[in-house]
């Protein structure tokens, strides 16, 4: 059988005797009732009977890592509880736990791993008085678990244990305070930290208290904005590894890093070996974790594969790193089984790797040359994963002709984007690298109508940033957003904005799924869930603007796509509220008007809602989760808020309860509603809510607004509310210029009198809106609003209408057609509830 090929496997088999399928699950059976003494028994018959099952491959290679894992774990909380009595503790280790990192984190240890381990307790919590010194305490109960895994001198030892990846492990204890690691995880670790973490999970001690504290970490491990800082630093990471470790001094000398035979080659740190893939799969898991959830896992082929899902790496190149991972940790533990030794230096002669392929059971020369087609695949991917020198683009260098088209005042701020943004306080080592980012920008701004102007807005959103030198670099790796950058900042004031606010936003454009509310929900925290909202909504407006102004999408496209946002968002906050009030449903339905209920949402469109809920419902409840979706949504956070809401249509006014029954809604609208009032109902819809109750509401608004009233008294109350809204909104603004909603004629007088044409059967002005509306977009989102038209920009130019100005008068003098329709005024109107015919 192949496990006589080890000399190490062939003296446990005369020890236990033949293995079978069920040595290493009865080993780890027998935990449950062994003592801290049995360990290094037990895990000599589990070492026999994993090898076996690995060996013949009776189980899947996942399996084999969780029966690793599995054993280790109860081995450690084994030895930690023998450890705490041993120190004459009582009870159980509350508020101590410890962390498995690295592969017993990912559920992936090999035959003869190290275990990697951070031992943690809460100070408030540990049933070790301060007085005694908690972390003098812990420390030696880690110290005698320390013994018990690994004893002195003995080589029947249980586990290697290396407790070097803790916070400041220099200076340390080998137990921290939470409280301590948490200060340290915030402000001053370094990259690597944070990338061990990426592995972390409880193995040992008390679950409750370890899960709480990662959970805190949680910002730390997975940032919300795409941090691609972290390619260049697992990059500087591996470069390290590969100048400074012992055991790659053969492949160091070697004029290639992947000769045609892996003669010495390392397959845990080597060129092409397993640490390369890990670092592929953990760069992206760093990158994109923060919004994608299902790629927070600590297994690496798990990773992988969620990447795949996620749409970050091509299934094809998954296949090849998962089979390449696969056969190369086989071969590792293959190394390991030989002499139980904590081995990756692959053997140096053609002649002693006979041992390895005889033990795997593969012919030498097919082992050697698999292991070389996985190197090299590896070593690709990783390589142009990890590219110091990713390009960038460059538009045509014509410097000397555009710092001619920049005045004095702005020279020297362009010449410091020309040297790599020193004054952005990059550091000389990189601002080398960010030089062809600068010659982009100064080109891009030299191409604008105001080459002053623009650079000013361009330095200015930059020196905002709180973290210059990560978005900088973003910037430099991915040219291509400078097409989300610039032009917002250049042209469009609401986009500025919404960058000051949420400077991530350009990160949306390298996800390839867009913003996706389940991120909202997927923190049960209300404070982040709120923050959450606005980076939905601010994402998804900025989204949709982008593809406006660079022509993908249409104004109605555009319309479509701002009103479903508002919809989900309003779907969202509802779903908040509920859990924020700790109730499984909340039978209330939300009504749309205005620019909402006509599927129109514009860029700043406030939201003009009612909210309604069944009549059995607990009013105070209703009233409660309608304020608190006001709060939810309207709340100033860092990213702003999500939405203005208006709710003053409601049947109760603006002094009344936020919420009406439907009842309430059906009587006030039968007895006592205005006609104006129905007016401004013509384009209500249900937005979100309870569908059921939803039906309901259709029924009685189809019911009210068909139902034949007195055609005269809404003639004159029409008249007598358009008076008030001219008087009061109604401006008489020239056809060469832009004020699309107020001016006489305009979207408001359209909308208006559109919704009494609705109710008397008169123009209801549909192709005017959609015009104004057009045109509403471009003006609200360049900021034009009472400018000349001609100082629309001319990148633009050519999507607007030909004959803008024609256009304009035509569409004025068709609404005042319209209004002029239905004759004059009346001079008395009573405004009294519908009489109803």
């Amino acid at each position: 059988m192949p496990l006589d090929s080890s000399p190490y496997l062939t003296r446990l088999i005369e020890r236990f005797g033949p293995p079978g399928d069920q040595l290493a699950h009865q080993a780890i059976a027998a935990l449950d009732s062994a003592t801290a003494s049995d360990l290094s028994t037990l895990k000599a018959q589990f070492s026999l009977g994993w090898a076996y099952l690995a060996l013949n491959k009776i189980i899947s290679f996942d399996a084999l890592g969780q029966l690793q894992s599995d054993f280790a774990d109860r081995a450690v909380d084994l030895a930690l509880r023998d450890a705490w009595h041993a120190e004459k503790l009582t009870g159980d280790p509350d508020g101590v736990f410890i962390l498995g990192l690295g592969k017993l984190g990912g559920h992936d240890l090999n035959f003869s791993s190290d275990i990697d381990l951070i031992a943690y307790y809460d100070p408030d919590r540990v049933q070790v008085p301060r007085a005694r010194g908690q972390a003098y305490v812990l420390d030696r109960v880690m110290k005698r678990l320390t013994k018990t895994l690994m004893p002195p001198h003995d080589p029947d030892f249980v586990y290697r244990v290396d407790w070097r990846l803790r916070p400041e492990a220099s200076v340390t204890g080998l137990a921290l305070s939470t409280v301590q690691a948490s200060d340290f995880y915030f402000f001053r670790a370094l990259p690597w930290h944070r990338l061990a973490l990426l592995k972390a999970r409880i193995i040992a001690g008390d679950q409750q208290v370890g899960q709480e504290f990662l959970d805190h970490l949680t910002p730390f491990i997975w940032r919300q904005n795409l941090d691609f800082r972290a390619l260049d630093e697992l990059a500087a990471l591996k470069s390290r590894i590969n100048l400074e470790h012992p055991r790659l001094k053969q492949e160091r000398s070697q004029v290639r890093p992947i000769l045609d035979e892996p003669l010495g080659f390392n397959v845990k740190l080597g060129a092409g070996g397993i640490r390369e893939i890990e670092f592929i799969a953990n760069a992206q898991q760093l990158i994109w974790g923060g919004k994608h959830y299902p790629l927070r896992t600590t297994n690496t082929l798990h990773a992988l594969q969620a990447l795949c899902k996620e749409g970050h790496l091509d299934a094809d190149i998954v296949d090849r790193l998962s089979e390449a991972y696969r056969d190369h940790r086989r071969l590792e533990n293959a190394l390991q089984m030989l002499q139980n030794g904590h081995d990756h230096v692959m053997p140096l002669t053609v002649e002693n790797w006979d041992a390895l392929a005889s033990l795997m059971a593969v012919p030498t020369a097919q082992l050697m040359s698999v292991t070389t087609a996985h190197r090299r695949l590896v070593h690709e991917r990783f390589t142009a994963t990890f590219a110091q020198d990713r390009p960038v683009e460059r538009l045509e260098s014509k410097t000397n002709t555009e710092l001619s088209l920049f005045s004095d005042t702005v020279r020297g701020t362009v010449q410091d984007w020309l040297s790599g943004f020193r004054r952005h306080g990059i550091r000389a080592s990189r601002s080398a690298r960010l030089e062809p980012l600068g010659a982009a920008l100064v080109a891009r701004a030299a191409q604008a109508q105001n080459p002053d102007q623009a650079v000013g807005r361009i330095e200015e959103f930059l020196r905002k940033l709180s973290q210059s030198d990560q978005y900088l670099s973003l910037l430099a790796t991915h040219p291509g957003l400078l097409d989300a950058l610039i032009d917002p900042l250049l042209y469009s004031p609401h986009m500025s904005v919404l960058l000051e606010q949420s400077p991530h936003l350009i990160d949306t454009f390298l996800d390839p799924s867009p913003p996706n509310a389940t991120f909202v929900l997927a923190e049960e925290d209300y404070e982040t869930r709120l923050e959450r909202l606005r980076r939905f909504v601010n994402e998804g407006l900025f989204q949709h603007y982008h593809g406006f102004l660079s022509g993908v999408q249409d104004w109605r496209g555009l319309a479509a796509g701002l009103t479903s946002l508002a919809e989900t968002a309003i779907e969202t906050s509802l779903t908040i509220a509920r859990h924020d009030l700790g109730v499984d449903e909340l039978p209330i339905c939300v009504l749309g008007l205005g620019k909402l209920g006509q599927s129109l949402m514009a860029p700043q469109s406030d939201l003009d809602l009612v909210f309604l809920f069944e009549d059995g419902v607990d009013r105070d409840l209703a009233s409660k989760a309608v304020r608190r979706l006001r709060t939810i949504m309207t709340t100033p956070l860092r990213e702003g808020i999500a939405y203005e809401l208006d709710m003053r249509l409601r049947p109760s006014g603006r002094s009344g309860p936020p919420a009406v029954t439907l009842s309430a809604f059906r009587r006030h609208h039968e007895q006592s509603a205005r006609n104006w009032e129905h007016i401004a109902l013509v384009p209500a819809r249900i937005v979100a809510g309870d569908p059921d109750l939803g039906d309901d509401i259709r029924q009685v608004l189809n019911t009210t607004l068909s139902r034949p009233r007195d055609r005269d008294q809404l003639l004159a109350d029409a008249h007598s509310m358009w008076n008030r809204i001219r008087d009061e909104r109604i401006r008489s603004v020239p056809t060469d210029r832009f004020d699309t909603k107020l001016r006489d004629g305009g979207l408001m007088m359209a909308d208006y009198w559109g919704a009494v044409g609705r109710l008397l059967g008169g123009p209801e002005l549909i192709e005017a809106r959609e015009a104004w509306t057009a045109i509403l977009y471009w003006e609200r989102l360049l900021g034009l609003t009472g400018a000349p038209l001609e100082s629309m920009p001319d990148r633009y130019a050519p999507l607007l209408p030909v004959g803008l100005q024609d256009r304009q008068e035509q569409l004025q003098d068709q609404v005042r057609a319209a209004f002029e329709s239905y004759g004059d005024a009346p001079e008395n109107t009573s405004m009294d509830p519908i009489r109803w015919t």
